[in-house]
């Protein structure tokens, strides 16, 4: 009994010293296991955080290598434009001249018989097209290429593997030019524009413009804001009037929240127009496509041989305002009063524009002549040729009209060009003068820069 008393009291003891140690080794066990997670734990934390910054480091990377092509190609697709202007004014201009003339041989034995018979081809109105020859795919390069004939798998340096650029010429010469009056203009020329500006806004779909308070509760007028677009830009302090007589400018522009001070000399921008008392948002939606700072006339008239319908535009309102700049509403003594209709002037001036779009325009008699005879320029065919048999013609002073617009080649013109790669666009607007002397002779090549037109504005965006 004694002896297996001894025994279980020994063999009690080696007992209690192993779960002694089993729970030490348990402990040591937990504090291994909480290490461990920790460590796995600031791994995860470092190597997502690293990758995170990969990720994002490459991100950028990507972003600057697509900006950087898409700003390349935006200037690539400038470059290409200008080439084609000058494709424009050294081969098709001369060209469509010639044919004029020997169109109107052969009708009546003379250049002058071909008087309202434009020809015209402006292959700067295709330029979307041309520029898929470069920045299109190889199956886009193919498919333009049947379109004219040409077989365009051995030809090298058309289309792209990636990105693409896309451009859009459109004339400044076909517009309002606000900076024909600006500095020290003479009186005639700030007359001519007064008239401009307030035959485009004549119409009384522009009503609403003119009824509404703006933000300083002050309502608009037609010949106010007209004269106040041009008091803007000119070198005196007095407020123009079509009369000559005037007193000092007073558009309190330094009272508003917001002060300033009028420019007194030319516009930098289009833009600009908006710090000019009566210029609205609206008034920019509405009038900003037929005005520009950039035309070059210095009898301050519209080049009406430039205006289309085409790259989303629409030159009737732009016409009937310069038709309508004939007139004097007050003095209306053996001017025609249809001129003043919308009714019986907007069919024929989109008729005219669209005309203008197509053939284009060989001198003003070709305008006149439309507009007192509407019936000869549809042909039967056209949907509108019922309506136009019996609407009235609209007469019109050609020496007037010749004192605001004129027909002529085009001079100035407006690049927009878009340059894309990845997500990134890039989009370059250039203005550029074909026949305006360089004022910059330390450019690089002299020659070549003033070739391919004078820059006038460049903005990338």
């Amino acid at each position: 009994m004694n002896a297996q008393q001894s025994t279980s009291s020994e063999s009690s003891e080696p007992t209690g010293e192993g779960q002694l140690r089993r729970q030490r080794r348990n402990r040591q066990r937990g504090v291994a296991l909480l290490i461990t997670l920790t460590w796995i734990a600031l791994m995860v934390a470092v190597v997502s955080e690293f990758t995170y910054g990969t990720s994002v480091d490459t991100a950028q990377a990507a972003n600057a290598r697509d900006d950087l092509r898409a700003h390349y190609m935006a200037r690539s697709s400038v470059n290409l434009s200008r080439l084609l202007i000058k494709i424009q004014l050294k081969f098709v201009d001369p060209v469509m001249k010639q044919a004029q003339q020997m169109l109107g041989q052969a009708m009546g034995g003379n250049a002058a018989a071909g008087v309202g018979l434009g020809i015209s081809l402006r292959v700067t109105d295709y330029a979307g097209m041309l520029m898929g020859f470069f920045s299109g795919s190889k199956e886009e390069v193919a498919g333009l290429g049947s379109l004219i004939g040409l077989n365009t798998e051995g030809v090298k340096g058309l289309g792209l593997k990636s990105g693409r650029f896309d451009a859009q010429i459109t004339s400044e010469d076909g517009k309002i030019d606000l900076n024909c009056g600006s500095g020290v203009a003479t009186p005639s020329r700030q007359i001519t524009v007064f008239r401009q500006l307030t035959g485009l806004m004549y119409s009384p779909r522009f009503d609403r413009l003119f009824s509404e308070a703006d933000a300083n509760g002050q309502f608009a007028v037609r010949a106010d804001v007209a004269r106040a677009l041009i008091d803007w830009a000119d070198l005196d302090d007095r407020s123009f009037t079509p009369e000559g007589a005037s007193g000092n400018e007073d558009y309190r522009y330094d009272a508003r929240r917001d002060r300033y001070r009028a420019h007194d000399y030319s516009y930098d921008s289009i833009e600009e127009i908006k710090l000019v008392r009566g210029v609205s948002d609206a008034f920019m939606e509405a009038f900003e496509p037929y005005m520009t700072v950039y035309a070059s006339d210095m009898e301050c008239k519209v080049n009406l041989g430039a205006i289309t319908n085409k790259n989303g535009g629409d030159c009737t309102p732009l016409l009937m305002g310069i038709l309508r700049a004939t007139v004097d509403p007050a003095k209306m003594t053996g001017a025609d009063a249809g001129v003043l209709d919308d009714a019986r002037l907007y069919p024929i001036a989109s008729l005219l524009c669209d005309r203008a779009s197509a053939a284009g325009f060989d001198s003003l008699d070709a305008i006149i002549n439309t507009l007192g005879n509407p019936q000869s320029s549809v042909v039967p065919d056209d949907p509108r040729y019922k309506v136009f048999q019996g609407m009235r013609g609209i007469t019109i002073n050609k020496a007037e009209l010749g004192k605001v617009a004129r027909v002529g080649p085009q001079r100035v013109y407006r690049i927009v060009a878009v340059g894309e790669s990845g997500r990134v666009k890039r989009k370059i607007t250039a203005i550029i003068d074909t026949q305006r002397a360089l004022a910059n002779p330390l450019t690089l090549n002299v020659g070549s820069e003033k070739a391919a037109g004078v820059l006038q504005y460049w903005r990338e965006e």
